[in-house]
């Protein structure tokens, strides 16, 4: 831009002493050729008039007449226009001088000639001379006007133009400055090229994603320095920035671009192009952004991948299993294929969790998730359903060769072992067959008739293989329905349900002085040990029971909670109590909630009711309602195993929860996995944008506590903080 302005700045300075030698030189000349064309006409103007008074003379004395000396001295002097200075001469035809009248006039003089006639005969002329110094003495004059007005001309023509062109550099200097260094700052890559798509300019940004300086790649080829790739295809991307400009539209990204950078590595990036247009209309340049969007990338790819997967064992989940198998249904319904559904429950798996505690559990989870994978094909769908359940869509597979399949896998299972501190784990399994036929209405119908087939071959001594027959099917549903509804049942009437407590640890000081805890439901078997709430609540959720338990839990820990308080040595204390998706949609919940408020007086925020994403979502408009008539009265919320449901910001927005609980499949490996480090980071981050509390599950060791502390989170829960344990001895 300098070298520019002084160029400018040059061709300016020219223009100016071009005008001002104009003008010096205009001044003397225009003077000097004004006032010689008036004397010069004067003059002839004399010479003329003389001369035609003197012809009058010849006329009368044709002869004599240039004897006529004192004749000739009155008409040169007196008539009829007087002389002022000029000297006038009178030559007869040869040449010869007759008469002479005035004084010479001094250089330099001008003269002025006319002839003169007898009888239309030229007989001589007269000659009328004039000085011109006066000329001279003026055209000094005017040249130095000529002088003074140039500089003046110079200075003016050089100055303010000049002075408004440092202004107008200035501005853009400051202008283009402003936006470099906004170019530098931002995090996005910037490049821009001229028409032809070189490259000019690169910021900071775009040189650290590239690998690369401008010195490096100025003047080259911009579909030479940057490629894009399709990152599912790897198939090459057609240039977007000379798409812009042959469209001349700004164009931008599908969402699913990678660039390909010169060390062969890949960053997830959005593109944006747009072309440059002059003030009349016509491209020179264009603009290409480039943003980083790995992690957002990574972390929606994982949110896809979490709705549709179990976050422990890494199979698919129990909802991309249904849809699966809605899928082979139509398949059936269609074109009459063959598919078979494998239900799998663990036998003593709860074992492993009470001896070698939830960690030891986990690892045995993931263990035979692995032996699983191997003993089933590849076309098969492989899930985990439930705590100790799994199920198997055998693709394109006759009963017969499904026994098979099933056989190996009991065997399979029977013969695994987990050595964990010492101790050698083992668990059986009750498997249940049922064939897809085009007669069943659901999804839902045909796990079901493999979920009760698992089950009779569990009531028939465990360990075995049952295959559902439509003939056994109402047999089945009413021995299975029946099982179930009679353990609930009469866990309600023996008082073999048990709450549990699980407190939190508060790592920030927007955490408070509020101790907190959840409140867990276990069931006694009857024969000494606990259900986990993994073994019947999804038993209890297929028949409508889960109503009546929440109804239990809440009336238990309201009507002990100023005992509990008392108990923990005083202090304010919040109660957390899970609640499913029936309560929330069944009538009269609410009013049920509000009766225990008054009649037991807890306080404002001893309680808060924490609801799954998929509770949540499932039925938004009850949900928020629910909540808004729950915080009128003084209860909080939190949204429980954030991360794992297919719930979006939009709906976290919109839900007026307290607590943000993160999925501790985030926080389990958050030790070594960069990935659910940056993912809880990211959770908990949103979280605190939105004014909610969060807290993280699954604390197993201090140091994930330090990680959280580190974090920012507010509270940490899991065995690490605090193992499960009985919320009152009372209750217990």
């Amino acid at each position: 831009m300098q070298a520019r302005s002084d160029r400018i700045a040059r061709v300016i300075t020219r223009l100016a002493v071009g005008v001002a030698v104009l003008a010096v030189i205009s001044a003397p000349l225009g003077y000097s050729l004004t006032v010689l064309r008036d004397v010069n006409r004067e003059l002839e103007f004399k010479a003329k008039v003389k001369a035609t008074a003197l012809s009058g003379l010849i006329a009368e004395n044709p002869d004599a007449w240039m004897f006529a000396k004192n004749r000739l001295e009155g008409l040169i002097t007196r008539e009829p226009v007087p002389l002022a200075g000029e000297q006038v001469e009178v030559f007869d035809n040869d040449g010869q001088l007759i008469h002479r009248s005035g004084l010479s006039p001094a250089a330099p003089s001008l003269t002025q000639s006319y002839p003169l006639y007898d009888a239309g005969r030229v007989v001589g002329r007269l000659d009328v001379r004039a000085s011109l110094r006066g000329l001279v003495h003026g055209a000094v004059y005017a040249t130095v006007y000529g002088i003074l007005l140039g500089a003046l001309v110079f200075l003016i023509v050089r100055t303010l133009p000049l002075r408004a062109l440092r202004r107008i550099l200035k501005e853009l200097y400051d202008e283009k400055e402003r936006t470099e260094t906004t170019l530098q700052a931002i995090s996005d890559a910037v490049i821009r090229t001229d028409a032809q798509g070189r490259i000019r300019y690169v910021n900071l940004a775009a040189q650290a994603m590239l690998g690369i300086t401008l010195a490096q790649v100025d003047g080259q080829a911009i579909a030479a320095v940057v490629r894009l790739r399709d990152d599912k295809s790897h198939a090459p991307l057609d240039d977007p920035l000379a798409q812009a400009m042959a469209k001349q539209t700004v164009i931008a990204g599908q969402g699913h671009s990678e660039l390909c950078r010169p060390d062969q590595s890949v960053i997830a990036v959005e593109e944006y192009a747009a072309p440059i247009f002059d003030e009349m209309g016509v491209i020179i340049g264009g603009v290409l952004v480039l943003r980083d969007v790995s992690l957002t990338r990574a972390f929606t790819e994982q949110r896809a991948w979490e709705a549709t997967h179990d976050a422990l064992t890494g199979l698919f989940n129990r909802r991309e299993f249904e849809s699966r198998v809605k899928a082979a249904l139509l398949g059936v319904q269609a074109s009459g294929e063959n598919h078979v559904i494998c239900f799998l429950d663990l036998d003593a798996f709860k074992v492993i969790n009470d001896t070698g505690g939830h960690t030891a559990g986990d690892q045995f989870l993931i263990q035979l998730a692995h032996l699983l994978r191997s003993c089933v094909r590849d076309s098969d769908t492989l899930a985990r359903l439930g705590g100790d359940e799994f199920g198997v869509l055998l693709h394109g597979c006759e009963i017969d060769h499904a026994k098979r399949i099933a056989a190996d896998l009991l065997a399979a299972i029977k013969d695994f072992r987990m050595t964990w501190e010492s101790k050698v784990f083992s668990v059986g399994v009750s498997i249940g067959l049922t064939v897809i036929s085009p007669e069943h209405l659901s999804a839902e119908e045909v796990i079901g008739e493999a979920d009760s087939a698992c089950y009779w071959a569990k009531d028939q001594g465990r360990n075995r293989i049952r295959v559902f027959l439509h003939t056994d099917k109402q047999l089945a549903q009413r021995r299975v329905q029946s099982d179930w509804v009679a353990r609930i049942r009469e866990a309600f009437d023996l008082n073999r349900f048990v709450l549990y407590q699980q407190t939190y640890l508060n790592l920030s000081p927007a955490a408070g002085e509020n101790a907190h805890l959840e409140v867990l439901l276990r069931m006694e078997d009857g024969s000494g040990g606990f259900i986990e709430p993994e073994g019947f609540l999804n038993a209890a959720e297929r028949y409508n029971l889960m109503p009546e338990i929440d109804r239990w839990v809440i009336r238990q820990v309201f009507s002990h909670y100023h005992q509990l308080v008392a108990e923990r040595g005083g202090g304010p204390l919040t109660c957390c109590i899970n609640l499913s998706g029936a309560s929330i949609n069944t009538e009269g919940f609410f009013d049920f909630i509000r009766q225990q408020i008054e009649r037991y007086q807890p306080g404002a925020g001893t309680i808060c009711f924490e609801l799954t994403e998929n509770v949540a979502i499932n039925n938004l408009q009850a949900t928020e309602q629910f909540i808004r008539q729950c915080k009128s009265i003084g209860i909080e919320f939190a949204l429980d195993d954030f991360g794992i449901g297919n719930s979006s910001l939009g709906y976290l927005k919109n839900l007026s929860v307290d607590y943000l609980k993160i999925d501790g499949g985030f926080i389990r490996n958050i030790e070594h996995d960069k990935i659910d480090l940056a993912l809880a980071e990211t959770v908990n981050r949103i979280g605190h944008i939105l004014g909610k509390k969060t807290v993280a599950e699954h604390v197993e060791n201090d140091a994930i506590i330090d990680i959280l502390r580190a974090m920012g989170i507010d509270y940490a829960q899991g065995n690490g903080v605090c193992p499960p344990c009985p919320l009152l001895a009372r209750i217990s």
